[in-house]
């Protein structure tokens, strides 16, 4: 099993990427004025919301000359939203409790526009710095612990461990002034305050068992403001990412999740957000339970979200390419001569599927590795399906050619964009999907040795 340490110094906290809006609550209206450069004719800026998927439009801001643009809402408790153009170019904005907010920047790059007259949102910018600067702080105590853990010297790993110990009074000192002088904004420092296992652990709790239990111990997940809070879905996503990086057995990374969301009520709008984090995080790390919780979210809001659905029904059929013993994902596609060549159709024999390209030179490497697997046990019943990631025919051709791959090759030219490669989530080449004779997936990325013993072992020899 990974070190938890290893796995939390290389976990990087994300500043948002989603946002809830509702307009329902107090009495009063709340104007944004948005004063924007270069915006090219744009006709209408939007704000968004967030679903725990995907972006969604909640209101439009016409203007008449393309540099002013107003919304006006009702007033509400203070909540996330997003504005800009599009789900790629927006900028993150707590709205609702004040009543004027002027928004200052360009269409090219609302990532960046000011809020200069914003007390809430000049004040969560110094959250968000608080909390990198406990992450850094953190991190470099955590690296100082691993290297004296290795060296073996109790003194400066002791000295960590005290430091350790200053900086979680430090964190929950902070906490607790926060909340007495914005409650709102303590909540986000709330989700990103881990306290140490070191100073914090008992000793019948191992360093992974204290952090699927207590990461979380400070947040009160029956509070509403959580509902429209987009740091639900950042920190429920990191947490789900370290579990599927530590070595956990699914049952047990499964369980700490599943204890998580049994303590969000069902019926929030915090308990979208977290799940979607919870798919984020695992689809990060290529993990077999994404199916679960992504068949979760299809069937609690395919009829609010449905293009969310749609999009994690995508997700559902790529995730079953990493679940071994699970029927591989069929596709067709086209062959050397044009013709259509479908997966299933190989049913009866054991079949490596082979993403590849001529430019990949790793792959080109181990070519003559598989022609000779390819050689030792075609006849007793084993094929190959190259896919191809190029995006020319004549350099496809000629590295068949020449590496003397007489098996079968497909591809849409389509580069990094093909179809199968997408649909079983291939993100670097070579990679390797090996299939029973029903077409159940045996292992993902099997080369060299491994796929030696894995093929001896398949047929007896």
């Amino acid at each position: 099993m990974k070190s938890l340490v290893l796995v939390l110094l290389s976990t990087t906290i994300f500043l948002l990427s989603s946002a809830f809006v509702n307009f329902s609550g107090e009495k009063g209206e709340v104007l944004l004025t948005c004063n924007v450069n270069a915006c090219n004719k744009v006709d209408s800026l939007y704000l968004f919301e967030f679903n725990g998927v995907n972006f969604k439009k909640a209101m439009a801001a016409p203007t008449s000359d393309w540099q002013t643009y107003q919304f006006k809402m009702k007033a509400t408790s203070p909540r996330f939203y997003y504005i800009g153009l599009d789900g790629n170019n927006m900028k993150p904005i707590i709205l609702g409790t004040e009543e004027k907010v002027t928004l200052n920047g360009t269409c090219a790059q609302f990532q960046i526009a000011q809020l200069p007259d914003s007390d809430l949102n000049t004040k969560y910018e110094e959250v968000k710095m608080l909390i990198n600067q406990h992450k850094n702080e953190l991190s470099q105590q955590l690296r100082q612990l691993q290297a004296a853990n290795a060296q073996q010297n109790i003194e400066v790993a002791n000295a960590a461990v005290r430091a350790m110990a200053d900086l979680d009074q430090k964190r929950l000192g902070e906490l607790e002034s926060l909340k007495k002088t914005n409650p709102y904004l303590a909540k986000i420092l709330a989700l990103n305050t881990y306290l140490s296992y070191q100073n914090n652990g008992t000793g019948d709790m191992s360093e992974i068992e204290y952090f699927g239990q207590k990461y979380f111990q400070l947040v009160d997940w029956k509070d509403a403001d959580y509902n429209h809070m987009p740091w639900v879905y950042e920190s429920v996503k990191g947490y789900a990412q370290t579990l599927a990086s530590v070595g956990l057995p699914d049952s047990n990374q499964k369980n700490f999740i599943d204890q998580l969301l049994n303590q969000i009520p069902a019926n929030s709008r915090t308990y979208m957000l977290a799940l979607g984090g919870v798919i984020s995080g695992l689809e990060s790390k290529k993990s077999p339970l994404i199916g679960n919780y992504a068949q979760r979210y299809v069937d609690k809001y395919k009829k609010t979200e449905p293009e969310a659905a749609a999009q994690l029904q995508q997700l559902l059929q790529m995730s079953a390419s990493f679940i071994t013993g699970a029927e591989a994902p069929d596709f067709t596609m086209n062959n050397l001569e044009n013709q259509p060549v479908k997966l299933s159709d190989f049913r009866g024999k054991v079949l490596l599927i082979d993403f590849w390209a001529s430019w990949c030179g790793p792959c080109r490497r181990e070519n003559p590795h598989v022609v000779g697997l390819y050689n030792q046990y075609h006849e007793k019943g084993f094929d190959i399906l190259g896919v191809s990631l190029d995006r020319t025919r004549e350099p496809w051709v000629a590295a068949i050619e020449k590496d003397g791959l007489a098996w079968h090759h497909v591809s849409d030219l389509q580069g990094w964009s093909n179809s199968a490669a997408r649909l079983y989530g291939v993100s670097s080449i070579p990679q390797t999907v090996l299939l029973d004779r029903e077409g159940k997936i045996i292992a993902r990325n099997l080369r060299g040795e491994a796929l030696d013993a894995k093929l001896k072992e398949i047929f007896g020899e």
